[in-house]
């Protein structure tokens, strides 16, 4: 069974519609390509802080089209890790009430644990941010990296087991890069407007 699947999933940006047909089952990557405005608002709409305009999202076996943000068994990976700077490392992956020693222990974070965000490489920043996703256990993550950075491909890595999306808007090169992930394009399509 796959773990996200996107039927005919649209949102609009500044009147433009974009739609994606997309399953990644678990253990698997994809790589969606999209305009740069349309990127942020995807991971809006698959994490459910933004309604779709047409489509489901199914997380596992769910339909999660319809349900708020902490219900929908999706994750996310802000690009650059998203953490709260006035929190240890620690904190930060407690932050989403999961099971933080084990995903640290995972990800290889005890070390750091009491460290602040500012005193972390940009990888380690990721990694952290990944063992916090991943301690919702979710059945999906969602990595933002604008332009396909190695710390957010070493997150990517780090997710095998659950299905991961990296959503890009660079070339598709960068994609590649990431090995054995399939490329996906985010269509745009002219907006129809009832009369």
């Amino acid at each position: 069974m796959a773990s996200l699947r996107l039927d005919g999933l649209g949102w609009k940006v500044a009147g433009a519609l974009f739609v994606l047909d997309l399953t990644v089952e678990s253990g698997d990557v994809a790589v969606v390509l999209t305009h740069r405005r349309a990127a942020a608002s995807l991971a809006d709409v698959l994490l459910g802080l933004a309604p779709a305009e047409d489509g489901t999202v199914r997380a596992g076996d769910r339909d999660v089209t319809g349900l708020p943000p902490g219900r929908r068994g999706i994750a996310l990976v802000p690009a650059g890790g998203g953490l709260l700077p006035h929190l240890t490392v620690e904190r930060n992956v407690e932050y989403a009430g999961g099971d933080a020693p084990r995903w640290m222990r995972r990800l290889r974070l005890e070390g750091i644990g009491r460290f602040r965000p500012h005193e972390l490489s940009p990888v380690q920043r990721l990694q952290v941010a990944l063992a916090r996703a991943l301690s919702t256990e979710p059945a999906a993550v969602v990595f933002e990296d604008r332009d396909g950075h190695v710390p957010c491909r070493t997150a990517v890595a780090e997710a095998r087991g659950h299905a991961a999306v990296l959503v890009i808007t660079d070339s598709e090169a960068r994609g590649v890069a990431l090995g054995g992930v399939r490329l996906v394009s985010a269509g745009q399509r002219e907006a129809s407007h009832a009369s």
